[in-house]
């Protein structure tokens, strides 16, 4: 069974006692990318009227990522990016613990603890002025259950949070302030099942439902997914193209907007990879290519953003 094989396998159910010992893939990626948003970092000063559209911005993006993974008899730890999630465009990094409980059960805990973190604005709705950033930062909590009641489900439950370190939104208009507060806690769930056509086509469809708790009662939303993810191996070529909806509810009317604001979008991810690449049995070629967009009733909160990337993998 070559290793895209034992990739379709393990999205199905875990199947088999792991082979103990160390294995895991590591990768280097090089892209381009392009995004429109009022609430990226990259500008500083947003122009014009508040509630309009965002700047472009475009760059290259480069760097590693991977997965480590250590067997022993029915358990194992690992570190780093799944290539589950990779394949659905996410990339976050995690530690976690997981272990067989029968043939065809199985049961994961894990931690990722930079999901949330990195820069956003103190203040983002500041006009003609530049804007401070802020770190925010945040924890996630994972469990994923295979084969549930063997029917091939697999669960996927996550409980977050995430804090900033200062929080200033609207304060340059008189409103209560306390309602846009971004800080909170909050819960996803992801449910799926994944449908082999035959031996080299899988299908998986999901549900998901994420509700988060912010601390301002105009930034706490529930907000409601479908995906379908594909996958089809042809020898040493690994194709998988994954596509999905949300629409999401906010709970209290935005007070800078004057109304509560709902978003809705789609989002596209399609990769490739090559195993044998330049005759090497574990050395791989991948691209990568994505698209999402999600359309706001506050033109604010409008965003798009695109990827496409290629790089190199090692297999052990």
């Amino acid at each position: 069974m070559n290793k895209y094989s034992a990739l379709l396998v393990s999205l199905l159910v875990s199947g088999a006692t792991f082979a103990d010992g160390f294995e895991g893939e590591l990768s280097y990626m090089v892209g381009y990318g392009k995004s429109t948003s009022n609430l990226s970092t990259e500008n500083s000063t947003k122009t014009g009227e508040l509630n309009s559209a965002g700047t472009s911005h475009s760059g290259t993006q480069q760097g590693p990522f991977g997965q480590l993974r250590y067997n022993f008899g029915e358990q194992q730890v690992f570190v780093g990016m799944s290539r589950d999630d990779i394949v659905q465009g996410v990339f976050a990094m995690e530690l976690g613990y997981s272990r067989l409980l029968t043939d065809d059960h199985a049961i994961s805990f894990s931690y990722l603890p930079t999901i949330a973190n990195g820069k956003v604005w103190q203040d983002p709705y500041l006009v003609n002025k530049a804007r401070k950033e802020t770190d925010i930062s945040g924890n996630a909590y994972r469990i994923t259950i295979e084969n549930v009641q063997d029917a091939g489900l697999k669960v996927d439950l996550a409980y977050y949070d995430q804090k900033l370190e200062r929080e200033f939104s609207g304060s340059s208009y008189a409103v209560d302030q306390t309602l846009l507060r971004r800080g909170g806690k909050g819960y996803n769930i992801e449910v799926s099942n994944g449908i082999p056509l035959s031996h080299d086509i899988l299908l998986q469809p999901s549900l998901g439902y994420r509700q988060f708790e912010a601390d301002g009662k105009a930034m706490a939303y529930g907000r409601y997914s479908a995906a379908l993810t594909a996958m089809y191996i042809d020898g040493n070529h690994l194709f998988s193209l994954h596509g999905g909806l949300f629409k999401a509810d906010y709970k209290a009317v935005n007070p800078v907007f004057k109304k509560k604001r709902e978003d809705k979008g789609y989002e596209a991810t399609l990769a490739y990879e090559y195993q044998g690449f330049m005759g090497w049995d574990n050395l791989g070629f991948n691209a990568l290519a994505s698209y999402s967009r999600s359309d706001s009733n506050i033109t604010f909160y409008d965003e798009n953003d695109y990827m496409v990337g290629v790089g190199v993998s090692y297999f052990f």
